[in-house]
């Protein structure tokens, strides 16, 4: 299954060889006869998943436009992966550093706010057990909010 290397990464509690098991990850989503997504739709996200050390800063891997840059801050929505070793990792969908754009559209969309609400919703119930561990903004354009 095409989700399968993305889900072991996300699962595994490791930082391991990161930023090759992301990009085996992200390879096995395009194409035809596994590939959950068709290959033309490789040319709409980009990752980012730099090389990490113990002095490096934060492991992260970062979906991306294909717009920004290769490295430092980015803009749009993003879908980011912060491994935490021994423990299923932190995901979130966000907005990168330099603010909306491009996806400025997409997440000024009423539909878009309620998907996220319904997936934080999901999240809270199948895996809260009375604790709130998913949270969307109600308005994804606000970006002054902070998490709470």
């Amino acid at each position: 299954m095409s989700l399968g290397l993305l889900a072991d990464l996300i699962e595994s509690g490791t930082t391991d060889q990161w930023t090759q098991r992301n990009k085996e990850a992200f390879e096995s989503l395009f194409g035809a006869p596994n590939g959950r997504y068709a290959k033309p739709a490789r040319e709409k996200v980009t990752l980012r998943a730099p090389e990490m050390s113990a002095d490096s800063g934060v492991p992260f891997a970062a979906y991306i436009h294909p717009s920004n840059p290769p490295s430092g801050p980015y803009g749009g929505l993003s879908f980011v992966i912060f491994p935490v070793q021994g423990q299923p990792s932190l995901i979130g969908m966000v907005v990168g550093t330099q603010g909306l754009a491009p996806d400025e559209a997409i997440l000024g969309r009423p539909g878009h706010a309620r998907k996220m609400r319904a997936i934080c919703g999901w999240l809270n119930h199948e895996f809260g057990v009375g604790t709130q561990v998913a949270w969307a903004k109600q308005d994804p354009t606000r970006v002054d909010l902070g998490v709470p």
